[in-house]
Protein backbone atom coordinates (compact mmCIF):
# COMPACT_ATOMS: atom_id res chain seq x y z
CA UNK A 1 0.00 0.00 0.00
CA UNK A 2 1.30 3.43 -0.96
CA UNK A 3 1.92 5.96 1.73
CA UNK A 4 -0.13 9.15 1.46
CA UNK A 5 1.71 11.92 -0.33
CA UNK A 6 3.16 14.62 1.85
CA UNK A 7 1.18 17.82 1.89
CA UNK A 8 2.75 20.54 -0.18
CA UNK A 9 3.00 24.05 1.21
CA UNK A 10 1.08 25.54 -1.68
CA UNK A 11 1.69 29.20 -2.44
CA UNK A 12 -1.21 31.54 -1.67
CA UNK A 13 -2.93 32.83 -4.79
CA UNK A 14 -2.90 36.55 -5.51
CA UNK A 15 -6.70 36.45 -5.62
CA UNK A 16 -6.71 35.63 -1.89
CA UNK A 17 -4.48 38.66 -1.31
CA UNK A 18 -6.92 40.83 -3.25
CA UNK A 19 -9.74 39.61 -1.02
CA UNK A 20 -7.64 40.52 2.04
CA UNK A 21 -8.35 37.25 3.81
CA UNK A 22 -6.52 37.35 7.14
CA UNK A 23 -5.72 33.64 7.11
CA UNK A 24 -4.39 33.75 3.56
CA UNK A 25 -2.38 36.91 4.25
CA UNK A 26 -0.79 35.32 7.30
CA UNK A 27 -0.02 32.14 5.38
CA UNK A 28 1.44 34.20 2.54
CA UNK A 29 3.51 36.28 4.95
CA UNK A 30 4.97 33.12 6.49
CA UNK A 31 6.04 32.00 3.02
CA UNK A 32 8.02 35.19 2.44
CA UNK A 33 11.74 35.42 3.10
CA UNK A 34 12.93 36.58 6.52
CA UNK A 35 14.50 39.68 4.95
CA UNK A 36 11.00 40.92 4.11
CA UNK A 37 9.95 40.34 7.73
CA UNK A 38 12.86 42.40 9.03
CA UNK A 39 12.09 45.17 6.52
CA UNK A 40 8.53 45.33 7.81
CA UNK A 41 9.81 45.32 11.39
CA UNK A 42 12.04 48.28 10.57
CA UNK A 43 9.09 50.32 9.31
CA UNK A 44 7.17 49.47 12.49
CA UNK A 45 9.96 50.56 14.82
CA UNK A 46 10.76 53.67 12.75
CA UNK A 47 7.19 54.91 12.31
CA UNK A 48 5.41 53.89 15.52
CA UNK A 49 8.38 53.96 17.92
CA UNK A 50 6.91 51.58 20.55
CA UNK A 51 10.29 51.75 22.30
CA UNK A 52 9.56 55.42 23.01
CA UNK A 53 5.99 54.77 24.10
CA UNK A 54 7.04 51.95 26.43
CA UNK A 55 10.48 52.71 27.96
CA UNK A 56 10.63 49.21 29.47
CA UNK A 57 11.43 47.79 26.01
CA UNK A 58 13.81 50.59 25.09
CA UNK A 59 16.87 48.45 25.79
CA UNK A 60 18.08 47.92 22.22
CA UNK A 61 18.24 50.03 19.02
CA UNK A 62 15.32 48.10 17.52
CA UNK A 63 15.01 50.06 14.27
CA UNK A 64 18.73 49.87 13.53
CA UNK A 65 18.89 46.16 14.32
CA UNK A 66 15.87 45.44 12.10
CA UNK A 67 17.48 47.31 9.21
CA UNK A 68 20.83 45.55 9.68
CA UNK A 69 19.23 42.10 9.90
CA UNK A 70 17.17 42.88 6.78
CA UNK A 71 20.37 43.74 4.88
CA UNK A 72 22.23 40.64 6.09
CA UNK A 73 19.38 38.20 5.45
CA UNK A 74 18.62 39.73 2.03
CA UNK A 75 21.88 38.17 0.85
CA UNK A 76 20.29 34.72 1.17
CA UNK A 77 17.06 35.82 -0.55
CA UNK A 78 17.39 34.32 -4.03
CA UNK A 79 14.68 36.61 -5.39
CA UNK A 80 16.40 39.80 -4.21
CA UNK A 81 18.47 41.20 -7.09
CA UNK A 82 20.09 44.48 -8.01
CA UNK A 83 17.54 46.83 -9.54
CA UNK A 84 18.52 49.22 -12.31
CA UNK A 85 16.66 52.51 -12.12
CA UNK A 86 17.37 56.22 -12.64
CA UNK A 87 16.14 56.60 -9.07
CA UNK A 88 19.36 54.93 -7.94
CA UNK A 89 21.46 57.62 -9.57
CA UNK A 90 19.30 60.40 -8.15
CA UNK A 91 19.48 59.26 -4.53
CA UNK A 92 23.22 58.50 -4.79
CA UNK A 93 23.86 61.92 -6.35
CA UNK A 94 21.81 63.53 -3.59
CA UNK A 95 23.85 61.67 -0.99
CA UNK A 96 27.11 62.81 -2.61
CA UNK A 97 25.90 66.42 -2.44
CA UNK A 98 25.10 65.89 1.25
CA UNK A 99 28.62 64.55 1.85
CA UNK A 100 30.23 67.48 0.01
CA UNK A 101 28.06 70.05 1.77
CA UNK A 102 28.96 68.40 5.08
CA UNK A 103 32.67 68.59 4.31
CA UNK A 104 32.43 72.31 3.46
CA UNK A 105 29.67 73.14 5.94
CA UNK A 106 29.53 76.16 8.21
CA UNK A 107 30.03 73.70 11.09
CA UNK A 108 30.99 70.29 9.70
CA UNK A 109 30.72 68.60 13.10
CA UNK A 110 26.95 69.16 13.10
CA UNK A 111 26.63 67.56 9.67
CA UNK A 112 28.72 64.51 10.52
CA UNK A 113 26.81 63.96 13.77
CA UNK A 114 23.57 63.63 11.80
CA UNK A 115 24.83 61.96 8.62
CA UNK A 116 23.42 58.62 9.80
CA UNK A 117 19.88 59.94 9.23
CA UNK A 118 20.25 60.09 5.47
CA UNK A 119 22.45 56.97 5.40
CA UNK A 120 19.38 55.18 6.79
CA UNK A 121 17.21 56.36 3.91
CA UNK A 122 19.81 55.36 1.31
CA UNK A 123 20.09 51.86 2.77
CA UNK A 124 16.31 51.59 3.12
CA UNK A 125 15.80 52.64 -0.50
CA UNK A 126 18.15 50.04 -2.01
CA UNK A 127 16.97 47.33 0.37
CA UNK A 128 13.32 48.06 -0.36
CA UNK A 129 13.56 47.96 -4.15
CA UNK A 130 15.58 44.73 -3.95
CA UNK A 131 13.34 42.89 -1.46
CA UNK A 132 9.86 44.20 -2.30
CA UNK A 133 10.02 42.68 -5.77
CA UNK A 134 6.65 40.94 -6.20
CA UNK A 135 3.07 42.08 -6.22
CA UNK A 136 2.34 39.99 -3.13
CA UNK A 137 5.14 41.59 -1.14
CA UNK A 138 4.10 45.05 -2.24
CA UNK A 139 0.51 44.38 -1.20
CA UNK A 140 1.61 43.02 2.18
CA UNK A 141 3.85 46.04 2.73
CA UNK A 142 1.01 48.38 1.73
CA UNK A 143 -1.27 46.73 4.31
CA UNK A 144 1.39 47.19 7.00
CA UNK A 145 1.84 50.81 5.91
CA UNK A 146 -1.93 51.34 6.21
CA UNK A 147 -2.08 49.62 9.59
CA UNK A 148 0.66 51.81 11.06
CA UNK A 149 -0.89 54.98 9.67
CA UNK A 150 -4.37 53.92 10.78
CA UNK A 151 -3.01 53.42 14.28
CA UNK A 152 -2.06 57.10 14.24
CA UNK A 153 -5.11 58.38 12.32
CA UNK A 154 -7.65 56.73 14.62
CA UNK A 155 -5.83 58.33 17.56
CA UNK A 156 -6.04 61.69 15.82
CA UNK A 157 -9.72 61.14 15.02
CA UNK A 158 -10.69 60.12 18.56
CA UNK A 159 -8.67 62.97 20.08
CA UNK A 160 -10.45 65.46 17.81
CA UNK A 161 -13.84 63.92 18.63
CA UNK A 162 -13.09 63.94 22.38
CA UNK A 163 -12.69 67.71 22.32
CA UNK A 164 -15.92 68.12 20.35
CA UNK A 165 -14.15 68.71 17.03
CA UNK A 166 -13.05 72.08 18.38
CA UNK A 167 -10.00 74.06 17.33
CA UNK A 168 -6.69 74.09 19.19
CA UNK A 169 -3.54 75.79 17.94
CA UNK A 170 -1.39 72.74 18.75
CA UNK A 171 -3.66 70.29 16.88
CA UNK A 172 -2.96 66.58 17.31
CA UNK A 173 0.23 64.60 16.91
CA UNK A 174 1.20 61.12 15.80
CA UNK A 175 3.75 58.69 17.16
CA UNK A 176 6.86 60.01 18.89
CA UNK A 177 9.77 60.65 16.56
CA UNK A 178 9.07 61.80 13.03
CA UNK A 179 5.38 62.59 13.64
CA UNK A 180 5.46 64.25 17.05
CA UNK A 181 4.82 67.63 15.38
CA UNK A 182 1.25 68.27 14.21
CA UNK A 183 2.34 69.65 10.84
CA UNK A 184 4.68 66.75 10.06
CA UNK A 185 1.95 64.34 11.14
CA UNK A 186 -0.48 66.09 8.83
CA UNK A 187 1.87 65.65 5.87
CA UNK A 188 2.11 61.92 6.57
CA UNK A 189 -1.69 61.78 6.45
CA UNK A 190 -1.69 63.54 3.05
CA UNK A 191 0.44 60.63 1.79
CA UNK A 192 -1.61 57.96 3.56
CA UNK A 193 -5.09 59.09 2.47
CA UNK A 194 -4.73 58.99 -1.37
CA UNK A 195 -2.84 55.69 -1.18
CA UNK A 196 -5.60 54.18 0.97
CA UNK A 197 -8.28 55.47 -1.41
CA UNK A 198 -6.41 53.97 -4.36
CA UNK A 199 -6.16 50.63 -2.54
CA UNK A 200 -9.92 50.66 -1.90
CA UNK A 201 -10.79 51.57 -5.49
CA UNK A 202 -8.53 48.80 -6.78
CA UNK A 203 -9.72 45.95 -4.59
CA UNK A 204 -13.18 46.72 -3.21
CA UNK A 205 -14.75 44.64 -6.00
CA UNK A 206 -13.36 41.61 -4.13
CA UNK A 207 -14.76 42.60 -0.71
CA UNK A 208 -18.02 42.20 1.13
CA UNK A 209 -19.96 45.02 2.76
CA UNK A 210 -18.29 44.90 6.18
CA UNK A 211 -14.78 44.70 4.81
CA UNK A 212 -15.50 47.75 2.66
CA UNK A 213 -16.74 49.67 5.70
CA UNK A 214 -13.62 48.71 7.62
CA UNK A 215 -11.29 49.99 4.89
CA UNK A 216 -13.34 53.16 4.41
CA UNK A 217 -12.28 54.09 7.93
CA UNK A 218 -8.69 54.53 6.72
CA UNK A 219 -9.16 57.60 4.50
CA UNK A 220 -11.99 58.97 6.65
CA UNK A 221 -9.94 59.00 9.86
CA UNK A 222 -6.95 60.26 7.88
CA UNK A 223 -8.86 63.23 6.45
CA UNK A 224 -10.40 64.14 9.80
CA UNK A 225 -6.95 63.91 11.38
CA UNK A 226 -5.60 66.40 8.84
CA UNK A 227 -8.31 68.81 10.03
CA UNK A 228 -7.48 68.00 13.64
CA UNK A 229 -3.81 68.92 13.18
CA UNK A 230 -4.85 72.56 12.58
CA UNK A 231 -2.10 72.60 9.95
CA UNK A 232 -2.96 74.81 7.01
CA UNK A 233 -0.05 73.39 5.04
CA UNK A 234 -1.26 69.80 5.37
CA UNK A 235 -4.84 70.83 4.61
CA UNK A 236 -3.73 72.66 1.46
CA UNK A 237 -1.85 69.50 0.50
CA UNK A 238 -5.09 67.53 0.68
CA UNK A 239 -6.88 70.17 -1.40
CA UNK A 240 -4.10 69.96 -4.02
CA UNK A 241 -4.50 66.18 -4.14
CA UNK A 242 -8.25 66.52 -4.63
CA UNK A 243 -7.76 68.99 -7.50
CA UNK A 244 -5.17 66.65 -9.02
CA UNK A 245 -7.60 63.74 -9.05
CA UNK A 246 -10.38 65.93 -10.47
CA UNK A 247 -8.11 66.86 -13.38
CA UNK A 248 -7.32 63.18 -14.02
CA UNK A 249 -10.83 61.81 -13.56
CA UNK A 250 -12.67 60.35 -16.54
CA UNK A 251 -15.98 60.90 -14.72
CA UNK A 252 -15.55 64.60 -14.11
CA UNK A 253 -19.18 65.51 -13.28
CA UNK A 254 -19.64 62.58 -10.87
CA UNK A 255 -16.29 63.25 -9.21
CA UNK A 256 -16.97 66.96 -8.78
CA UNK A 257 -20.43 66.22 -7.34
CA UNK A 258 -19.01 63.77 -4.76
CA UNK A 259 -16.20 66.12 -3.82
CA UNK A 260 -18.63 69.03 -3.53
CA UNK A 261 -20.67 67.08 -0.98
CA UNK A 262 -17.53 66.07 0.92
CA UNK A 263 -16.15 69.60 0.74
CA UNK A 264 -19.41 71.08 2.04
CA UNK A 265 -19.45 68.61 4.93
CA UNK A 266 -15.82 69.44 5.73
CA UNK A 267 -16.53 73.18 5.65
CA UNK A 268 -19.50 72.68 7.96
CA UNK A 269 -17.40 70.95 10.64
CA UNK A 270 -14.33 73.15 10.24
CA UNK A 271 -13.96 75.23 13.43
CA UNK A 272 -14.47 78.98 13.08
CA UNK A 273 -10.95 79.59 14.42
CA UNK A 274 -9.52 77.51 11.57
CA UNK A 275 -11.52 79.47 9.00
CA UNK A 276 -10.24 82.68 10.58
CA UNK A 277 -6.67 81.44 10.12
CA UNK A 278 -7.27 81.01 6.39
CA UNK A 279 -8.79 84.46 6.12
CA UNK A 280 -5.68 85.90 7.75
CA UNK A 281 -3.16 83.99 5.62
CA UNK A 282 -0.27 86.17 4.53
CA UNK A 283 -0.95 88.77 7.19
CA UNK A 284 -0.91 86.86 10.48
CA UNK A 285 2.22 86.47 12.62
CA UNK A 286 2.84 82.89 11.46
CA UNK A 287 2.79 83.88 7.80
CA UNK A 288 5.02 86.90 8.44
CA UNK A 289 7.53 84.71 10.29
CA UNK A 290 7.62 82.20 7.44
CA UNK A 291 8.10 84.92 4.83
CA UNK A 292 11.00 86.35 6.84
CA UNK A 293 12.61 82.90 7.09
CA UNK A 294 12.17 82.27 3.37
CA UNK A 295 13.68 85.67 2.60
CA UNK A 296 16.71 84.90 4.74
CA UNK A 297 16.94 81.48 3.06
CA UNK A 298 17.12 83.13 -0.35
CA UNK A 299 19.89 85.40 0.92
CA UNK A 300 21.79 82.31 2.05
CA UNK A 301 21.45 80.79 -1.42
CA UNK A 302 22.87 83.95 -2.97
CA UNK A 303 25.84 83.88 -0.61
CA UNK A 304 26.49 80.12 -0.88
CA UNK A 305 24.89 78.99 -4.14
CA UNK A 306 26.72 75.73 -4.88
CA UNK A 307 26.61 73.65 -1.65
CA UNK A 308 24.74 75.92 0.78
CA UNK A 309 25.62 76.30 4.45
CA UNK A 310 25.87 72.54 4.90
CA UNK A 311 23.69 69.56 5.68
CA UNK A 312 21.66 70.20 8.89
CA UNK A 313 23.47 73.54 9.41
CA UNK A 314 20.56 75.93 8.91
CA UNK A 315 19.87 76.62 12.59
CA UNK A 316 23.54 77.04 13.52
CA UNK A 317 24.14 79.44 10.63
CA UNK A 318 20.91 81.36 11.27
CA UNK A 319 21.79 81.83 14.95
CA UNK A 320 25.29 83.00 14.04
CA UNK A 321 24.16 85.56 11.46
CA UNK A 322 20.98 86.59 13.27
CA UNK A 323 21.60 86.24 17.04
CA UNK A 324 18.39 88.17 17.71
CA UNK A 325 16.27 86.09 15.35
CA UNK A 326 14.75 86.55 11.90
CA UNK A 327 11.95 89.03 11.30
CA UNK A 328 9.71 89.44 14.34
CA UNK A 329 10.95 86.16 15.82
CA UNK A 330 13.40 86.67 18.68
CA UNK A 331 15.05 83.33 17.86
CA UNK A 332 15.86 81.20 14.80
CA UNK A 333 13.63 78.29 13.78
CA UNK A 334 13.50 75.83 10.88
CA UNK A 335 13.03 77.15 7.36
CA UNK A 336 9.40 75.96 7.30
CA UNK A 337 9.85 75.23 3.61
CA UNK A 338 11.45 72.04 2.28
CA UNK A 339 12.53 73.71 -0.95
CA UNK A 340 14.22 76.57 0.89
CA UNK A 341 15.75 73.96 3.21
CA UNK A 342 17.22 72.08 0.23
CA UNK A 343 18.55 75.24 -1.44
CA UNK A 344 19.99 76.85 1.70
CA UNK A 345 21.60 73.71 3.20
CA UNK A 346 22.64 71.92 -0.02
CA UNK A 347 22.78 74.79 -2.48
CA UNK A 348 21.21 75.02 -5.92
CA UNK A 349 22.75 71.60 -6.66
CA UNK A 350 20.75 69.90 -3.91
CA UNK A 351 17.60 71.85 -4.76
CA UNK A 352 17.70 70.81 -8.43
CA UNK A 353 18.29 67.17 -7.50
CA UNK A 354 15.36 67.23 -5.08
CA UNK A 355 12.99 68.74 -7.65
CA UNK A 356 14.31 66.35 -10.32
CA UNK A 357 13.53 63.41 -8.05
CA UNK A 358 9.95 64.60 -7.60
CA UNK A 359 9.48 64.96 -11.36
CA UNK A 360 11.10 61.55 -11.89
CA UNK A 361 8.56 59.94 -9.57
CA UNK A 362 5.66 61.42 -11.55
CA UNK A 363 7.16 60.14 -14.80
CA UNK A 364 7.81 56.69 -13.35
CA UNK A 365 4.27 56.38 -12.00
CA UNK A 366 2.98 57.24 -15.48
CA UNK A 367 5.09 54.44 -16.96
CA UNK A 368 3.91 52.06 -14.24
CA UNK A 369 0.28 52.76 -15.15
CA UNK A 370 1.07 52.12 -18.81
CA UNK A 371 2.56 48.74 -17.89
CA UNK A 372 -0.39 47.94 -15.61
CA UNK A 373 -2.87 48.61 -18.40
CA UNK A 374 -0.90 46.38 -20.73
CA UNK A 375 -0.86 43.52 -18.21
CA UNK A 376 -4.43 44.33 -17.08
CA UNK A 377 -3.43 44.74 -13.41
CA UNK A 378 -5.97 46.89 -11.61
CA UNK A 379 -4.08 46.86 -8.29
CA UNK A 380 -0.81 48.22 -9.68
CA UNK A 381 -2.68 50.76 -11.83
CA UNK A 382 -4.49 52.30 -8.88
CA UNK A 383 -1.54 52.16 -6.51
CA UNK A 384 0.48 54.21 -9.02
CA UNK A 385 -2.35 56.76 -8.94
CA UNK A 386 -2.25 56.70 -5.13
CA UNK A 387 1.49 57.33 -5.07
CA UNK A 388 0.95 60.29 -7.41
CA UNK A 389 -1.74 61.68 -5.12
CA UNK A 390 0.46 61.40 -2.05
CA UNK A 391 3.33 63.03 -3.91
CA UNK A 392 1.15 65.98 -4.97
CA UNK A 393 -0.11 66.49 -1.42
CA UNK A 394 3.29 66.23 0.22
CA UNK A 395 4.96 68.40 -2.45
CA UNK A 396 2.46 71.21 -1.79
CA UNK A 397 2.54 70.80 2.01
CA UNK A 398 6.34 70.89 1.84
CA UNK A 399 6.12 74.60 1.05
CA UNK A 400 5.23 75.11 4.71
CA UNK A 401 7.40 72.53 6.53
CA UNK A 402 11.02 71.38 6.61
CA UNK A 403 10.84 67.62 5.97
CA UNK A 404 13.65 67.05 3.46
CA UNK A 405 15.43 64.52 5.67
CA UNK A 406 12.29 62.89 7.07
CA UNK A 407 11.39 59.36 5.91
CA UNK A 408 8.15 60.24 4.09
CA UNK A 409 9.60 61.38 0.77
CA UNK A 410 12.28 58.69 0.58
CA UNK A 411 9.84 55.87 1.40
CA UNK A 412 7.62 57.22 -1.40
CA UNK A 413 10.58 57.09 -3.78
CA UNK A 414 11.33 53.47 -2.82
CA UNK A 415 7.70 52.43 -3.23
CA UNK A 416 7.50 54.16 -6.62
CA UNK A 417 10.60 52.45 -8.00
CA UNK A 418 9.62 49.05 -6.56
CA UNK A 419 6.10 49.21 -8.02
CA UNK A 420 7.49 50.12 -11.43
CA UNK A 421 9.91 47.19 -11.37
CA UNK A 422 7.07 44.82 -10.46
CA UNK A 423 4.98 46.16 -13.35
CA UNK A 424 7.92 45.60 -15.74
CA UNK A 425 8.26 42.00 -14.57
CA UNK A 426 4.59 41.36 -15.20
CA UNK A 427 4.91 42.73 -18.73
CA UNK A 428 7.78 40.29 -19.40
CA UNK A 429 5.77 37.42 -17.95
CA UNK A 430 2.78 38.36 -20.11
CA UNK A 431 4.91 38.49 -23.25
CA UNK A 432 6.47 35.11 -22.40
CA UNK A 433 3.06 33.40 -22.37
Amino acid sequence: MKLPAKSVNKAVEIQDFYEVKVGSLWKGLKQEHVSFWFLCAYLFFEYIRPQSLYPVIDILPWALLSLLFACVTAISDKTATWVKSPGNGLIVAFFIVILLSSAFAFRPSISWEKIDIFVNWVILYFLFIAVVNTEKRFLLFALLFFLLNFKMSQHGFTSFAARGFSYTSWGVTGSPGWFRNAGDFGIQMTIFVPLAIAFILALQIHWGRYKKLLFYLLPITGLVTVLATSSRGAQLGVVATVLWFIMKSKHLVKTVAILFVLGSATYAVLPDEMLAEYQGMGEDSTSEARLSLWGFGMDVVKDKPFLGVGYENWLAYCRFVNPHGVGKKSYCVDTHNTYVEAASELGVTGFLLFVSTILFMFVLNTRTRKNARQSDNRFILYMAHGLDGGLVGSAVASFFFSILFYPMFWVQLAMTVALHQISKKQIKNTEAL
